[in-house]
């Protein structure tokens, strides 16, 4: 009899032991070092997933990522929510759940972290013994500034500057292409160069995103002590970033529309009108310049003397788990294939991104592949040895990265470039305040 119950008790216990090992909690007393369903357990299960990006249309959003996802994981339905800046609360309060939210480095805050949609997937990372050393360092520490290593989604792709030039245009003067490697001092010289009018026709020597080569400046001069959390736009080192870009729209002929700057009409002149010869933007523009113009090039964005293996701040791309997600674990999934090198790769010869791993070299061989228009093109020109730091997941990035651009338009105007930055950083902290007294 006590042999029969010392089994019976033995039982018990052992029971006991294997219903917490099949727990699956991690860092619980007895669970199971690995989950108890697998990761290709889980591709198995139907799930259905959300996702939502702010002014990306469904279109897009199915080239770029839903299509590759249905194809990688037919068990998933994938539903889009379609948003804008200006109803992304909205979309937010009458959605049912949300799964995933895509945005930029410059994006987070404003599209996760402000409603409170980040959530910490470092579980979920040990869980399923995710691999994270595949990931440039500075893209995972920029997703917690406060260095609390919080992880909330994986990389898509770099976010990075390109420069970009017009072979018909250099060809009709009889001037040589932009080189890798050149100075921004050389480019400057290029640039008035190629500014000239022919008729009644006004050509451009250079145009830029110049709110992208201020804000991923190669010299990672911040907009804000992170220390006092006021902007510092006046700072010389700020100053040196804004006087160098500003220069160019300085070259008689070579002004921005109105003598003001303004983003698209400069990408038209490049890419309709086609009448400026060299253009700096982000790499978004590699596919529509390769379907716009017929005769085109990359070359290696320009450098700062003493920082010629710098290249300018990524402004990357992310794929965030939301913390409404009700399927964690299929969502973990499916950002596990996006940060596989099969969909890094797939997205370097179809969009012309730029992977977002650590062996980014290998990757973009094939760089462009299927792109119409691309053959032969320099893509070795769109890789430094090293990057600038992250400036643009900073919570009030955009208020200073708009000053810049109002105190721009002042410097052009004839105002002295110490007022038009110093009256610029101060109305910087003047919406930063306002901002924060309303978020109370």
């Amino acid at each position: 009899m006590r042999q029969s119950k010392r089994l019976a008790s033995s039982l018990i216990i052992l029971s006991l032991a294997l219903g917490a090992c099949s727990s699956g909690k991690p860092n619980e007393p007895g669970s199971s070092p690995g989950p108890v369903e697998t990761a290709a357990d889980i591709e198995k299960k139907p799930a259905k997933l959300t996702f939502m990006q702010a002014n990306l249309s469904e279109e897009l959003f199915n080239q770029r990522y839903g299509d590759q996802i249905r194809k990688r994981f037919p068990h998933y339905t994938i539903e889009y929510l379609l948003t804008t800046n200006a109803n992304y609360a909205d979309t937010i309060a009458s959605a049912s759940s949300i799964d995933v939210v895509i945005a930029s480095a410059q994006g987070m805050y404003a599209n996760l972290q402000a409603f409170k949609l980040e959530s910490d997937i470092r579980d979920l990372i040990g869980t399923y013994k995710f691999d994270m050393s595949r990931f440039p360092a500075s893209t995972l520490a920029a997703q917690s500034p406060s260095g609390d290593g919080a992880i909330y989604g994986f990389p898509l792709n770099v976010g990075a500057m390109v420069f970009l030039y017009n072979k018909d245009l250099f060809d009709k003067f009889g001037v040589p292409y932009p080189k890798d490697n050149m100075t921004w001092d050389q480019l400057y010289e290029l640039a008035r160069v190629m500014t000239r009018k022919e008729g009644e026709r006004q050509y451009q020597g250079l145009s830029m995103a110049f709110e992208h080569v201020a804000g991923w400046n190669q010299k990672s001069a911040p907009y804000f002590d992170l220390q006092t959390g006021k902007s510092r736009l006046y700072q010389d080192d700020v100053k040196d970033v804004f006087l160098n870009a500003a220069r160019f729209w300085q070259i008689s002929g070579n002004e921005p529309p109105g003598n003001k700057y303004s983003l698209n009409p400069i990408r038209n002149w490049f890419l309709k009108d086609q009448t400026t010869a060299m253009y700096i933007d982000a790499d978004g523009l590699i596919r529509l310049t390769a379907d716009a113009l017929t005769n085109w090039d990359i070359a290696k964005m320009p450098v700062f003397p003493g920082k010629e293996d710098v290249g300018p701040a990524p402004n990357t791309n992310y794929a965030f788990i939301a913390q409404t997600s009700k399927n964690r674990d299929a969502a973990f999934q499916v950002l596990s294939y996006l940060a596989s090198e099969e969909y890094q790769q797939w997205a370097a010869e179809h969009l012309g991104l730029l992977p977002a791993l650590n062996n980014a070299e290998k990757l973009i061989e094939s760089f462009g592949k299927n792109i119409p228009n691309f053959a032969n093109k320099n893509v070795k020109a769109l890789l430094f040895p090293k990057s600038a730091a992250i400036q643009n997941t900073h919570r009030f990035y955009g208020i200073a990265a708009s000053e810049m651009s109002n105190a721009l338009n002042e410097y052009l105007a004839g105002k002295d470039v110490n007022s038009a930055l110093r009256e610029a950083s101060e109305r910087a902290d003047k919406r930063v305040a306002e901002a924060q007294s309303g978020a109370k």
